[in-house]
């Protein structure tokens, strides 16, 4: 994209701001596009393309090459969970979920059945319980000893209460 022209450039921008390619979008991104693919989310799914600087914006994003993952998700050493919608329509899982897996060496992959780009919106129980499942781990969370010796406690403690 860096190599576009800039009014090139701007005309693929305006058909990214598009009604079209967003409700395209819209119905791509969930396993149940009945229920969430709604007009209120299309608008939801426009709202950033409409401010004012956006075009600009996207632009200059355009012609510095735009994200490239592949440079800095190697750099996560953090323990890491990677939620993907099992039917993810917009980015597909097999390929691109074990990229991430494979970049990332202390990673864990969990897959979400029923559920397509946003696990958030479409599995939302699901979604809190692995993060909350992952974040109590021993990767995540030090040894209980070591945790009260620096915390007083761990620092996760009570943060999801409410799920249990």
């Amino acid at each position: 994209m860096s190599f576009l022209p800039s009014p090139l450039a701007r005309a693929g921008i305006k058909v990214l701001q598009s009604v079209p390619l967003r409700n395209s979008a819209n119905q791509m991104s969930y396993f149940n596009p009945e229920t969430y693919a709604t007009e209120d989310a299309l608008k939801v799914g426009r709202f950033h393309c409409l401010r004012d600087g956006w075009e600009d914006g996207m632009l200059s994003f355009m012609q510095s090459g735009g994200f490239r993952p592949k440079e800095k998700v190697p750099q996560i050493d953090a323990p890491s969970l990677v939620l993907w919608g099992r039917e993810d329509g917009i980015l597909e899982g097999k390929e691109f979920a074990n990229k991430f897996i494979d970049a990332m060496p202390n990673a864990s992959l969990q897959w979400i059945e029923e559920c397509g780009h946003v696990p958030h919106l479409e599995q939302p129980e699901v979604t809190a319980r692995y993060i909350s499942e992952f974040l109590q781990t021993e990767s995540v969370r030090p040894l209980r000893s070591r945790a009260n010796k620096v915390l007083n406690g761990g620092i996760f403690d009570g943060l999801f209460s409410f799920l249990n």
